[in-house]
């Protein structure tokens, strides 16, 4: 698209302004579309910033002038927060900034930002390290400069901005990469930069040179640090107040122990400078609405002003962050020196600069078609027959083929798209998304966007695919449950020396200060422990835990047996088969606003297979809170009612039947379906009409609570019943649940995440449908860990409430709650403030929560209580009192309370500054600063809330055997029981030197972690995939880590043939098989009769295969895995 459209080929007063921009005077343009305003974005041959008053319109104006113009364009946001002195955990915003920053310096043609993104300081330039493949560079100077630029040093990479050394190799993600990348160096010599993907670790090709940008934008320059020290200190000792004293003096200490700069001083910084002050005199500056900038600029200095002068009484801000915004007047003289435009759909004041050129524009928006292809072939007829030029933006290849299609067999034969506009002839179908169209009647061009022909514009954005189960490895200090003695305690891991060679051991200690040492090649039959509480130790000896696992045991045999014979049943009813009813579903699926994600999409394909069967629907949907199941749910609910039949939607409170009718409401207003109510809510006389309604066939879907259970409501014919969150219902509704589903069509759903081992376990007898990926529009939730101070609790409620959302504050003491709700009103008095816990009367509860849900509060006050399930996309900010105190996975929860708007959310965990934390405390928060999708935080925090929700979907007494022999260990048994197939361990008795050099590895949780990967090595194509990842990671395989990832493979096919121990030696090798019947399989006797010349059959005992030496026990081992691998593969 890159010069297709220019002000030289378009006409009229498109080419008059052309002349004006071109001579760099400023102009001002009226009567212009959004659209329109897009397109003169695009058209400039000189760089262009595009100022907009808002980041939504921001956001819009990127995507549309990067489509129209095919140019280079960045989108520069502003950072959420710039006054305080706090840890922002999630740096996202930041690292999204500074990679605009760092197009614009590296050649960027369009810049596009809000208002507020030019207000805040910028660095004059941005540092940019440079690798070049085949350059040198002194490793040491790098990882200092690494560390100056705000790079963390971790043990893995899993975010931006972070890096990791093992030898010399450097994994690192530049904030201005999309992946990160692993330099190999020899010596000082960079050999090569290999870029991967950080979920799957796929390579992608070689780079010849990476640049890493900054990842913050606050740096000292030589001697820097002491001069603004300093200032701060002078600054402290004017404060207002001891109170406020105090906390300026530990904002300075904070900083003084920091390496790197805080942006919190950047007004002391040489380095940050105004934004505008950046641009060379070339660059044109168009600003679109002049007037809503310029409201938009007074009321961000009002608001700043007004929090400066709040903070600086808490002692939470000084006098010099007031400069953290540019001031007016600078600002005007830096755009005075500027080539600019202002774009405008009315008539109005321009008052950042005054405008020596006018252009009037008569708006040309294009009519919405939205699948109305009559209407667009009426006007295609029309510009036909003027010598129009037509562009169709349709977003996927799919919908332009089939575009191209129907066109062509109406009669409007497409062209490819030419490289110029002049050169347009007819109809161009395209593939790419324009959000909106325009007409420009002097040029005789129609564009029609994205969003003018379809009700949903096609979402570019990827989603990746995650790894099936994240293993969690365990690490010293860790429980671990082992199959055989139980729940131990891991200690560390000592190396034994015999004269057979030198082996690794995991040493775990018991009650009465037993210890086991577990050989590391047998780190499969340890699992780290994963329960509600930390577990008491087992004692080695007397059976006790073989009789524990033996009650699980058979507890999981009672239930495996109920659900194969539910299933048996199940499949032997014969259900209602629903009709396709393709064309109806389609048009009410397009008229869904969104992108559906791909686990939408599976999951409503997997429910409709199932209504249109003859089986009896029984699924189970997954997923989070504003995943999308609740669209899921109301297509099978719609499908229903097509058919005649009745829906009902049951949920287990009152507050959160009414969200499901309200939504169903509003999805559903346009199709004629009959929707109902049926809770608290309702009045008496309101309720009998709604049964009367029912019993006729006049309701089409009901909602509600258990009422729906009740004798007096009775349905017409009930063809489908959908359950939110089934296990909180009561016994008795569960019963009454369990007669209607016997017949009727079954959707459950639950917002607690189901682990995917569980998952496999259960299918086949039961139904699951999981949405694991969030909706595209979902932003990141800016986290923040901070002293909890009253200034600052203020600040954040004041903020949010200002842009309209509303606020949780969760304080998890009941006993003091109330005092709490009242110090919280006098400190916000102009605030509406409720609360919710516990203890209070259900009608209050629920009175309190629904209005904070209805918006007539802006704060709610709350214990963990309030409901996960329901959808509160006003609220956005969230306030933790003594978070330290939670569980990591709580605050996972907390965090997603908020963030399910289009807004950006905030997380606040706060301390009490006066209470030592804990190490386990700074741990958990530690973790959340890593709090990335693939972070290692959020893989426990994922696992552990995984645990739960195997217990709501397997009941409170299947929980409780969960704990007593850890999550892995309870899944593995489960597995057995259900497909009959018991897990028997191979006995190891290898004398060779097997382990992994901490000359190699040097990290014990690395070490661990390889253990772990290794141990749980299952086949050939994993073996190489494990042997890739550490000669990847560390570097080439040293032998004694080869004999373990060989020792692993082998144990694996071993399993396979019922092998009862192997044994290796200097002498050679043995597999020792249960029984002579084992041995005696087609498979085994064609390996052994292809390696006849290196093995004998001993039958003195047990059968017994015997394998010559050669030489050393890697070569055999070597042997007895093709040996066995043969075997497998036999056919």
């Amino acid at each position: 698209m890159k010069g297709f459209f220019s002000f030289e080929q378009l006409s009229g007063e498109y080419a008059l302004l052309g002349r004006d921009v071109e001579h760099g005077v400023p102009t001002a343009c009226y009567g212009l579309s959004d659209a329109q305003k897009y397109l003169i974005g695009a058209l400039p041959s000189r760089r262009v910033v595009y100022v907009t008053a808002d980041a939504l319109t921001a956001k819009r104006a990127k995507e549309s002038i990067a489509a129209l113009s095919g140019k280079r364009c960045a989108l520069l946001a502003a950072k959420d927060e710039v006054l305080t002195y706090r840890r922002a955990l999630s740096k996202d915003a930041l690292f999204a900034r500074l990679n605009a920053l760092y197009e614009w310096q590296t050649g960027a043609e369009v810049l596009v930002c809000d208002i507020e993104a030019v207000l805040q300081l910028v660095p004059a330039r941005l540092p940019v390290v440079t690798l070049a493949a085949g350059g040198e560079t002194d490793l040491s100077v790098l990882l200092r400069s690494l560390v100056s630029l705000g790079y963390s040093r971790e043990y893995n990479v899993e975010a931006k901005g972070s890096f990791a050394l093992r030898g010399d190799i450097l994994d690192i993600w530049p904030v201005n990469l999309e992946h990160p990348v692993r330099i190999d160096f020899f010596g000082d010599e960079v050999e090569a930069i290999k870029p991967y993907d950080e979920v799957t670790a796929e390579r992608y090709p070689v780079l010849d040179r990476v640049d890493i940008c900054s990842a913050t934008d606050a740096f000292y320059e030589e001697g820097e640090k002491e001069r603004v020290l300093a200032a701060m200190k002078k600054e402290a000792r004017r404060a207002k107040s001891s109170q406020a004293a105090g906390r300026m003096a530990d904002i300075i200490s904070a900083i003084e122990t920091e390496e790197q700069a805080s942006d919190f001083t950047l007004p002391l910084l040489s380095s940050a400078v105004p934004f505008f002050s950046v641009l060379d005199g070339e660059t044109l500056v168009i600003f679109d609405e002049c007037k809503l900038i310029s409201d938009k600029l007074d009321g961000l200095w009002k608001e700043h002003m007004e929090r400066c002068a709040q903070l600086l009484e808490g002692g939470e801000a000084m006098n010099f962050s007031l400069r953290q915004y540019v001031a007016l007047e600078d600002m005007e003289d830096e755009i005075a020196l500027l080539p600019k435009l202002a774009l405008s759909a009315f008539l109005s004041d321009v008052r950042l600069f005054r405008p020596l050129s006018v252009h009037n524009f008569t708006s040309a928006p294009v009519r919405r078609y939205l699948n109305s292809f009559e209407d667009l072939l009426s006007d295609l007829s029309i510009w036909k027959r003027t010598g129009y030029r037509v562009m169709l933006w349709c977003g996927t290849a799919e919908r332009a083929e089939k575009t191209r299609e129907q066109l062509f067999d109406n009669g409007f034969p497409c062209v490819p798209l030419p490289k110029k506009l002049y050169d347009l002839k007819g109809v161009s179908v395209l593939e790419n998304t324009l959000e909106q169209g325009f007409l420009v009647h002097e040029s005789k061009l129609a564009v029609i966007g994205t969003g003018d022909l379809f009700r949903k514009t096609a979402s570019a954005r990827r989603i990746k695919k995650k790894r099936g189960d994240l293993f969690l490895a365990p690490e010293v200090g860790d429980y671990a449950v082992h199959e055989t003695y139980g729940v131990g305690k891991i200690t560390g891991t000592k190396k034994i020396e015999t004269t057979d060679g030198i082996k690794e051991y995991v040493a775990l200690e018991y009650r009465d200060g037993d210890t086991l040492y577990v050989p590391v090649e047998q780190m499969d039959i340890l699992s780290k422990y994963m329960g509600e509480d930390s577990p008491g130790l087992s004692k080695i000896g007397g059976g006790e835990f073989e009789r524990v696992k033996a009650r699980v045991r058979a507890s999981l045999k009672k239930m495996a047996l109920d659900l194969k014979q539910l299933y048996a049943e199940r499949q032997e009813r014969k259900g209602y088969v629903f009709p396709a009813y393709e064309e109806e579903m389609e048009e009410f699926e397009s008229a869904f606003p969104y992108e559906e994600t791909p686990d939408q999409l599976s999951s409503i394909a997997e429910i409709k297979a199932d209504m249109c069967s003859d089986k009896v629907m029984d699924r189970l949907l997954c997923g989070d809170v504003g995943f999308g199941k609740t669209e899921v749910a109301l297509r099978a609910a719609y499908l229903c009612v097509l058919d005649g039949r009745q829906a009902a939607l049951m949920c287990p409170s009152t507050v959160l039947s009414e969200q499901h009718f309200r939504t169903a409401e509003a999805r559903m207003k346009d199709f004629g379906v009959r929707i109902a109510c049926l809770n608290r809510f309702r009045s008496e006389r309101e309720q009998t009409r709604i049964l009367a309604a029912l019993e006729k066939g006049e309701v089409d879907l009901l909602i509600g609570t258990h009422r729906l259970l009740s004798k007096d409501v009775k349905f017409r014919d009930l063809g489908l019943l959908i359950l939110d969150e089934e296990q909180r219902f009561g016994v008795e509704h569960k019963e009454k649940l369990k007669d209607i589903k016997r017949n009727v069509d079954c959707l459950t759903m639950t917002a607690t995440p189901i682990p995917r081992t569980l998952h496999l376990s259960l299918s086949g007898i039961r139904d699951i449908s999981t949405i694991q990926t969030p909706p595209h529009a979902r932003l990141p939730v800016q986290t923040y860990v901070a002293e909890e101070s009253e200034p600052l609790i203020r600040d954040a409620c004041v903020r949010e409430i200002a842009r309209g959302g509303q606020v949780f504050i969760l304080y998890n003491h009941v006993e003091s709650i109330h005092a709490f709700t009242k110090r919280m009103g006098e400190l916000i008095p102009e605030a509406r403030i409720t609360l919710a816990h516990g203890r209070m009367e259900k009608l209050v509860l629920e009175k309190n929560v629904f209005g904070f849900y209805r918006g007539e509060y802006d704060i709610l006050v709350t214990t963990t209580i309030i409901e996960n399930g329901i959808d509160l996309p006003n609220a956005n900010t969230i306030i933790v009192i003594d978070s330290d105190r939670l569980g990591i996975s709580q605050l996972y929860q907390l965090r997603g309370r908020v963030g399910r708007g289009k807004r950006l959310a905030h997380a606040y965990f706060t301390y009490k500054p006066e209470r030592v934390m804990t190490q386990q405390a700074a741990e958990r928060l530690k973790a959340l600063m890593q709090f990335t999708e693939l972070g290692s935080g959020f893989r426990i925090a994922m696992r552990d809330l995984e645990i739960r929700g195997a217990g709501n979907v397997l009941g409170a007494e299947q929980h409780g055997h969960m704990d007593k022999v850890g999550y892995e260990l309870y899944s593995k048994i489960l597995q057995e029981e259900i497909t009959g197939v018991k897990h028997e361990s191979v006995d190891l008795d290898i004398r060779t030197t097997a382990f992994i050099p901490e000359s190699y590895v040097e990290s014990a949780a690395g070490r661990m972690d390889c253990y772990k990967q290794i141990a749980e090595i299952r086949s050939t194509s994993d073996y190489k995939r494990v042997c890739v990842s550490m000669e990847e990671t560390y570097g080439p395989l040293p032998p004694e880590t080869q004999n373990l990832l060989i020792i692993s493979v082998l144990k694996s096919y071993a399993s396979k043939f019922a092998v009862r121990k192997i044994s290796v030696s200097g002498k050679g090798g043995a597999l020792e098989f249960a029984s002579l019947e084992a041995l005696a399989g087609e498979k085994l006797s064609a390996a052994m009769e292809k390696y006849r010349s290196y093995l004998t059959l001993d039958m003195t005992s047990a059968p017994v295969v015997r394998f010559a030496s050669l030489g050393d026990g890697g070569k055999t081992m070597v042997l007895m895995t093709k040996f066995l691998k043969f075997a497998a593969t036999f056919v």
